[in-house]
């Protein structure tokens, strides 16, 4: 049996259309100057392309970007623009080689035609938390999605508490599903080397593979562009380089860049993620490649452990209300993995491949590298935020500096400890005990060095 249900029968056809679809557009050699949309001439731009949409009156234009920071996320790369024509709200992504931030530059051309195809693809796995695909225009490296607004997005949100019940259960739903049904325990393994072959994707690959893992060149060095925060770097200078943390930083940066699990996002965060009303839908895939599926684990659980550090931190009227935000955080970060794990088995029992059914010690083996590589890859993804000068929407909503800069430290110190415990926790419970004792080792650290000074 190859399905248990039948809403997964159509991924291998939705990938090898991609393919082919692809293969056709690669052919086209010459193509005419791209147009440079703008709000002036996106209502153009869209007739005939999008019919859905009524042009009898003015459509209500905005650009992401000219909002607040929470209607618009903290994305650098796209130009985006909301389009309403007071019934149908959809978002108009167009991929440059410049990004919106010119920080960002000689970017991936291709960027845009490759979040295409993985959000097709993951439309047809998971199609109640992607939202609905318009068109794809290749020529301009455009394409066209509802517009997911009416919900929120979650980042945001728990910078002011708001606390969502529910969504371990959903994002636990999304990935299980996604990184089983594109790996090669259930596809065939011609296809799914097609796969791994097609999201190569190298050139957003390499923006990860150069900052995430925190090496010394390139944030001990201005020549490579990128620094130490220096409101920071005192706090975290030592932590960040001690040769023990570095090499095992390394050791999992040769993981992610040599292993081929399954299609993974490699952005999923809470930027990425808008929520609200028991539902959620996931955006901005133009990162993924087939790579560990413990990363995508790992890089949320990094934005959610920066949260419950940093409620620790910023002001509440109310200590109960503090205490039950962190308290939800972390069983969030348990639940996931929980409900992870547990769904995984489900379809590997089920649906995967007879010869990998009924192996004795595989899943086990599958299990243990999966739960020390998440517990690494969240150090990873905390880490290179909060040492660098990107900003850090969880840090930077600390309004007191000193405070901040205490939330910077004992973040540092729980990642240092995850990165050299990782392999040595007995289960993801006993990891989450380890941050909260770590943190109360912390606070009698700064409370007897207050009391001296």
């Amino acid at each position: 049996m190859l399905f248990g249900d039948s809403e997964y029968c159509i991924i291998s056809i939705t990938i090898l259309q991609y393919f082919a679809l692809a293969v056709e557009q690669l052919c086209i050699n010459r193509r005419k100057a791209m147009i440079v949309l703008n709000k002036e001439n996106l209502t153009e731009y869209l007739k005939g392309r999008l019919t859905e949409l009524d042009y009898t009156k003015p459509l209500n234009i905005s650009a992401v970007g000219e909002g607040s920071e929470e209607e618009d996320g903290d994305g650098y790369l796209n130009f985006i623009f909301r389009v309403s024509d007071g019934k149908r709200n959809v978002i108009v992504k167009q991929g440059r080689t410049v990004g919106r931030n010119e920080d960002f530059t000689n970017l991936s051309s291709e960027r845009t035609r490759l979040e295409y195809e993985s959000m097709m693809i993951r439309k047809a796995i998971v199609p109640e938390y992607i939202p609905d695909l318009y068109f794809y225009d290749e020529e301009n490296q455009v394409f066209v999605t509802e517009d997911v607004s009416y919900l929120k997005i979650m980042r945001f949100q728990l910078n002011k508490s708001i606390m969502f019940p529910g969504f371990d259960k959903m994002a636990a739903d999304f990935l299980s599903r996604i990184h089983f049904y594109t790996s090669e325990l259930f596809m065939d393994t011609g296809l799914f080397r097609e796969l791994d072959n097609h999201f190569t994707n190298h050139k957003m690959r390499s923006i990860f593979d150069r900052i995430l893992f925190v090496s010394k060149e390139e944030f001990g060095d201005e020549k490579y562009g990128l620094s130490l925060d220096p409101e920071v770097a005192d706090c975290v200078r030592d932590i960040i380089f001690d040769p023990d943390a570095v090499l095992e930083r390394y050791r999992l940066r040769e993981i992610f860049m040599k292993t081929s699990e399954a299609l993974i996002h490699c952005d999923y965060h809470t930027s990425n993620i808008f929520i609200g009303d028991g539902k959620m839908k996931v955006i901005d895939m133009e990162y993924a490649f087939c790579g560990p599926v413990a990363f995508d684990l790992g890089y949320l659980f990094g934005n959610l452990i920066s949260q419950y550090v940093c409620a620790g931190f910023r002001s509440y009227e109310d200590e109960k209300e503090r205490e039950a935000f962190r308290d939800y955080i972390m069983d969030t970060i348990e639940g996931i993995y929980t409900e992870y794990c547990r769904l995984i088995t489900l379809y590997w029992n089920r649906d995967a491949k007879e010869e990998y059914k009924g192996v004795k010690g595989l899943q086990e083996d599958f299990f243990k590298k999966l739960h020390g590589r998440t517990i690494g890859y969240c150090s990873n993804a905390n880490l290179f935020r909060i040492a660098s000068e990107i900003d850090f929407p969880e840090y930077s909503a600390i309004k007191d500096r000193e405070a901040m800069r205490q939330a910077v430290t004992l973040s540092a110190l729980m990642d240092r400890r995850m990165l050299l415990n990782r392999d040595n926790y007995e289960d993801i419970r006993d990891w989450l005990l380890d941050m909260r004792q770590l943190e109360k080792t912390y606070e009698v650290y700064v409370a007897k060095r207050e009391k001296n000074d």
